[in-house]
């Protein structure tokens, strides 16, 4: 299945840029929207929520970034409304390999993954096969 939209949250431009060509090439989607950290993405995303239509069916985020890392905006999505975790499929896309970040992020039980950089196409195709 093809995603309407998703949402690229992380702070390092070339990533970003080559992520895009990826999803893109892949298929997944023609939309994706680049956040460079986490506060520039919740703005984005808290008035979607009464336009669940609006929203991302994806959302690919990093962990660390400067303003507002992805923990945080995971805290803050915590407290949103419930629209913006049940409508929005929400997974790390990281670099970091350090267990205890794989750990963490099984704590937030409306993450639907966890992607080791770099971005692959066979983890894409996955992402697109959790559409329904």
């Amino acid at each position: 299945m093809k995603a309407k939209k998703v949402f690229l949250v992380d702070d390092d431009f070339i990533f970003r840029e080559a992520a895009e060509v990826l999803i893109k090439s892949s298929g997944l989607t023609e939309e994706v929207h680049h956040f460079e950290n986490g506060l520039e993405a919740y703005d984005t995303l808290i008035p979607l929520a009464d336009s669940p239509n609006q929203l991302p069916d994806i959302m690919l985020l990093d962990i660390n970034m400067p303003v507002m890392n992805g923990w945080e905006l995971l805290e803050e999505l915590k407290r949103a409304q419930s629209v913006l975790r049940d409508e929005v499929q929400i997974h790390i896309l990281t670099s970091s390999i350090a267990p205890e970040d794989l750990n963490l992020s099984k704590e937030y039980e409306f993450i639907n993954g966890y992607i080791t950089k770099p971005l692959t196409k066979a983890d894409l195709d996955k992402l697109a096969q959790g559409l329904s």
